[in-house]
Parts: C-alpha cells; structure tokens; sequence
C-alpha cells in the first residue's frame, strides 16, 4: 500500500439550483451544491452549518503528528517498511465547536513530522478565513496555496465537513446522504516473508468474523503463484473469499499468469496489478480475466483520468482515498462521475481509526461501493481514540456521535511512540 502523492485536478460539476442532479461539467461552487450532485436531492437544509459569522470563525489550531512503531509495515515483497504517522488536525471555532481530521503519512528510514509542518504552514491562513464551506476553501487554497499537498488538503477539508456535521448535530454520513449504517467489511493484512504466515493470518482474523482477506503479496510471479495454489488448496469449500494487491509490481504477462491461477477459484479481485497508468493493458487484463480488475488509486487519479479510465473500459472499479486525493469534497467530486457512469469504487480506508472513518461515511452514502478495508492487525490503529473501533463480527459501523464520531483522548497522544504537536 504505497503511499505516493496523487495528482488532484480541478473537478467540473454543475452548479444546480433544483433537486435534481447535473451534468459533471462544471466545478460545485458550494458544499450544498456538491452534495446536492452526489445525492440528486436539494441540500438547502445543511446551508446554515457551512456558513461564516464573526462568531462563528477559526479561533485555534492545533496539529499533533502521532507515530507507533507497532503500525510499521511492509505492504510488498519489494519495498521495505514504511513508518505510518497519523496527523491530527483540531480546529475550534468561537461559538465552541470543534472539527477534527486524521490523515497518515508514510515514510521509509524513520517517522516524520513532514505532514505537520506543511501544516502549520497554512495555520495562519485557517484563522484568517472568512469561510467555512470545505468547496470554498479548497477553491481558495488552490490559488493561494498551489504548492500544497493533497494529504494537507484533505486535513483540512476533512476537519471543515467535521465541523459542519458537528454543528449539524448529524453523523457525517447523514449529511452525505446515508443509504445504509453498516457495511460489509474485509481483513486487509500486510504482507508476511513466508506462506505459512498468510494462512495463519487468514485462521487468525476469520475469529473476529471475516470471511473476505486481502493479501499483500511478494511482486514476484512465482511466489505468488505459490501464495494463491496453497489458498486455494487450503480453504477449498470454505465460505472465504480473498484478494491480491500487488502494489503495480508486474507487466501484462505475469499479471495475466496470475490472474488465470486465480479465477480458478476463492479470489474475486486484483488489485493493481499494473501501473495505472496503462489503461489499454488493464482493459485487456479486464477482457481476459474473470477476477474484477481494480487500479491502486494512489498515482494518478484526476477527474480527467477515471473519465479516460471509464472510456477504456479499464477496471471492473475504481479506488481511491479521501485522505489521499484531497479531502471529502474531491472524494464526492471523483464519486458523482463514477456513479454517472455506473462504476462502483472500492474506497481505500487504510490506515488509522480517523482516516478509516472519513472514508467509511463517504461508504454509508455510496451504495456502489462493496466493502471496507480493515487493516490488520485492528487494535494498533486505534491508538489515542475513545472509540476507535469500528468492526464488529466483520463488518464497519457508523460511529454513534455527530461528525467523524470519533472522539480523540488528547492526554494519550504524547504517549505514543513519535509524537510532536504544534498548537
């Protein structure tokens, strides 16, 4: 699951005006427009918790990057451990609410507070903002902050939708537009040095009630050959199901090679098995292949780019994460053209408890999208949440509170293994 800066591009939606959903070929204005495109319904009625007032304006900022070494991972055969910081971004407003974001970096060699610093850079600029629509300020950084990552973006636009939901007294889903509370969910485990370590993994998580695993695996043709033999001769009969993330390892052949040994059985999908940006040979992987066909979703993802993506008949879904390609708002920009189209997206919730469940709201309000992803092993990234559990017997639930839902214990985040904190 490498984690590589994607490039965002400008969105085009039509500003609509009536209940009914427009063309994706102008760029939402608003909030209320952008949900009133996602969800086809007016959203007038959330209007009033986007809006600035002098009482209502960005009186605090706070950033802590948070940092455990028991989230260190390998996520392929050919890369080495990547250190996973999850970036806390808490913004307090006059009138006592609060909006809160969680966004994790990675970096190899060691922990970083890279994240934050860029950060902290643009602290001043949320203070001084004269709105709080997630829309408009993402509009406004993009010409006075062209140079800013699209993971700090995310943080930002994040800890606005929080905000809104917040003062909305609403779980962030609802605002989105719920069409369900829970939703199925599969053991994403990272990637283990030997093949008995996947088949222990696999018993090891189906007790928490998964019956859906999805490996990280080698890069390399003949062991993972090996990995999906010994699965499919071991859980032969059994109600498991799995899938392969190869992290765009392999040329066509190989990725072709595997995908025969596995739409022989027990696997529904591949995951990026090729760079994503060559759409005609994942059209032709997609032609050949019985498995669904899936990009990684991390290099390249514009709106121009799952358009030329969805003209190629390239992938049986799309993926992508809201930490990742900008926040909320682009996330729902991204969906409203995909839905258009009838593509399902396998949104990616990697990573910790706050990240997780930003994406798991846009999954309660997108009825396209199949499952969450829960990394493994769960506890580890939960740590400095109250409520940072969110499976039950293998599925995800909405938490129960207004926003994110996820409530943040301030006191154990100096705790953690690497932890700096700017307020």
């Amino acid at each position: 699951m490498t984690l590589v800066r994607s490039i965002t591009a400008l969105v085009c939606l039509l500003v609509i005006q009536t209940s009914v959903a427009p063309l994706a070929d102008e760029r939402p204005m608003t909030a209320i427009d952008l949900l009133a495109a996602f969800s086809g319904e007016s959203a007038k009625q959330y209007a009033p918790y986007f809006q600035f007032s002098e009482k209502a304006r960005i009186v605090g900022v706070e950033i802590h990057a948070v940092g455990m070494y028991n989230t260190t991972a390998r996520y392929s055969g050919r890369e080495d451990a990547w250190f996973e910081v999850n970036n806390i971004l808490r913004i307090t407003t006059a009138d006592g609410f609060e909006g809160i974001s969680g966004v994790d970096a990675y970096y190899q060699v060691n922990f970083s507070d890279a994240h934050l610093v860029e950060l902290q850079g643009v602290a001043d600029d949320l203070v001084a903002l004269r709105s709080l629509d997630p829309v408009t300020v993402a509009s406004m950084l993009e010409k006075t902050r062209p140079d800013l990552s699209d993971e700090v973006r995310a943080s930002i636009d994040i800890a606005l939708w929080d905000l809104a939901a917040r003062k909305a007294r609403l779980p962030l889903y609802e605002i989105l537009g719920a069409t369900r509370d829970t939703i199925a969910a599969y053991a994403s485990l990272p990637f283990y040095d030997s093949l008995p370590e996947y088949v222990a993994a696999v018993n090891e998580y189906a007790k928490l009630g998964f019956t859906d695993f999805k490996f990280h695996v080698w890069g390399s043709i003949d062991q993972d050959l090996a990995l999906v033999k010994l699965i499919q001769q071991t859980f032969a009969g059994s109600e498991y199901r799995f899938m392969i993330d190869l992290e765009g390892a392999y040329d066509l052949e190989d990725a072709l090679r595997l995908g025969r040994q596995m739409d022989s059985g027990l696997f529904d999908w591949f995951e990026a098995p090729i760079d994503d940006a060559l759409l005609a040979q994942y059209a032709a992987l997609r032609s050949q292949l019985a498995t669904l066909i899936i990009p990684a979703g991390y290099n390249i993802y514009s709106p121009e780019y799952i358009r030329q993506a969805i003209d190629a008949g390239a992938w049986d879904a799309g993926r992508f994460d809201a930490t990742v390609v900008g926040g909320i708002s682009t996330a729902l920009e991204l969906l409203v053209i995909a839905n258009q189209a009838d593509l399902p997206i396998d949104i990616q919730s990697w990573g910790h408890s706050l990240g997780q469940v930003a994406n798991l709201h846009l999954m309660l309000a997108n009825e396209r999208t199949r499952y969450f992803e829960a990394p493994m092993p769960k506890e580890v990234f939960e740590f400095g949440m109250t409520n940072g559990n969110l499976l039950a017997h293998g599925r995800a639930f909405a938490p129960k509170g207004p926003g994110l839902g996820i409530e943040v214990d301030w006191d154990e985040l100096p705790t953690a293994d690497f932890y700096i904190s700017s307020e």
